[in-house]
């Protein structure tokens, strides 16, 4: 039969449509599949669980929680949940927009093996830029990230120090103790690399394998609420340089209400160090520490020993220590280098401290230095350190070992150090050594030793 052309035309409309419901129907079965595949999420909500993951802490999860990330990421943004349960996983790396967030009762362990986290290029370890192992939880080149929930970062340190205490044994007859570190590769727990504009809020931080939160070529970063444990045994194998939170050639960094307790420093402010803190020449500045806990820890809040790129503008208030070894710590070192300056400590309540204050320098001979690790010549002037502006007030400090110990040497004094308001009670008293322009305004040192002992301090004044 023979249609016309209004019938013909009738034809082609119904043809058509029936290829379009078809094509719809085709494109709707596909995006369910792909979605059945990535993942789905709800208003930027990226559960890991919809990705794959498993929280019976077998189940190794890098691909499923890497994979929520991406799409997190390629969406533009939101947040990433990790729920109830032990996440077991290597290494992960967070992304621009993305807010990763360990709830109240999940926690997210790092899995054993050293193939599981990636090597990072040039990245800087102990005050050197070089090859090492991605960090668990990284946030590197990028911008507006957040890690947030109330919930567990547990780096299963037990996998890395056996190895560390192992094979320092082995490694000291030929090694000076300090540079060990870099010949036992392990990751750190959480790293942020040339990151900006990023926050760390609101969790427990527990057994990492080196450094604990490594802020490293940033700025604008903020760490709130903070539990670091790392524990200090002893007997048997401790968290070796498992240092609370490390800020390193970083700056407008703030550190509030965090309780760190590690076998480290709990706090320690780092720009590298030798000559290649030189060749890279940037400082840590404007920091504010405020209102923390700490206490089992080689220092509370540390400058240095890293310091080649200089560090200033340092401001630590109203926090706390109980039985850390020296809660205010200076740490200049011999062929470090660098200036550091305008550094204030306002408000400590301290108890059962090693040294309350604690500034103390290794010999200088005077000699030029040679690195450690590159074997390149510095000269003496830029491999020395100088600490000058110190600034120390409203300190009580109860049942402690030594007072405070401030000793420079002949050939690096330190410049213009004031202490007011302090009181400590402590068995061996306070001693000043190499300092010029000393003020100390309304200082008491309550001992059985001499209170106060000062040898080649100049312009020395007592209010």
């Amino acid at each position: 039969m023979k249609l016309n052309s209004n019938h013909s035309n009738t034809w082609c409309q119904v043809r058509s449509y029936r290829h379009s419901i078809v094509f719809l129907a085709a494109a709707i079965f596909c995006a369910i599949l792909n979605s059945c595949g990535k993942g789905s999420s709800a208003k930027g909500i990226y559960d890991v669980t919809e990705f794959g993951a498993v929280g019976d802490s077998l189940t190794v999860n890098t691909v499923a929680i890497q994979r929520a990330i991406d799409q997190c990421f390629n969406d533009g943004g939101g947040t990433v949940v990790v729920p109830q349960g032990c996440f077991s996983s290597g290494a992960i790396f967070l992304k621009e927009n993305v807010n990763l967030k360990i709830g109240k009762e999940a926690k997210l362990r790092a899995i054993a093996g050293i193939e599981n986290f990636p090597e990072l290029k040039k990245t800087r370890i102990a005050g050197i830029e070089m090859d090492w192992p991605s960090a668990f939880v990284n946030i590197i080149d990028c911008k507006n990230v957040k890690i947030s929930g109330g919930g567990t970062i547990d780096g299963s340190g037990y996998y890395w120090w056996e190895d560390y205490w192992s094979r320092r044994d082995s490694l000291v007859k030929t090694i000076p103790g300090d540079l060990i570190d870099w010949y036992v590769p392990r990751p750190r727990l959480v790293l942020f690399h040339n990151s900006e504009s990023s926050q760390m809020q609101n969790l427990k931080l527990r057994n990492s394998g080196f450094w604990t939160v490594h802020i490293c070529y940033s700025k604008d970063i903020k760490v709130e609420g903070l539990d670091i444990f790392n524990p200090v045994l002893e007997k048997g194998k401790k968290a070796a340089s498992s240092d609370g939170i490390d800020v390193d050639s970083s700056k407008d960094v703030v550190i509030k209400n965090c309780s760190i307790s590690c076998d480290d420093d709990c706090i320690a402010i780092k720009s590298g160090r030798g000559s290649d803190g030189l060749r890279v020449n940037i400082p840590s500045e404007n920091i504010v520490i405020e209102e923390c806990v700490f206490l089992k820890g080689h220092g509370g809040v540390s400058i240095g020993t890293e310091t080649a790129g200089g560090i200033r503008n340092v401001q630590v208030k109203n926090c706390e220590a109980y039985g850390n070894k020296a809660p205010i710590k200076f740490k200049p070192r011999p062929g470090r280098g660098g200036l550091i300056e305008n550094i204030v400590h306002d408000g400590w309540n301290i108890e059962e401290a090693g040294t309350v204050i604690d500034y103390a320098l290794r010999e200088v001979t005077g000699e030029n230095y040679i690195d450690e690790w590159q074997k390149i010549e510095v000269p003496f002037e830029k491999a020395t350190p100088r600490y000058k502006d110190i600034t120390i007030r409203n300190v009580v400090a109860k049942k402690s070992g030594k007072a405070i110990s401030f000793l420079g040497w002949p050939l690096a004094h330190v410049e213009n150090v004031s202490l007011k308001d302090v009181t400590i009670e402590a068995t061996a008293g306070a001693k000043f050594q190499y300092v010029d322009n000393l003020l100390l305004s309304n200082v008491n040192i309550k001992t059985e030793d001499k209170p106060l002992t000062f040898i080649a301090v100049t312009n020395k004044r007592e209010l």
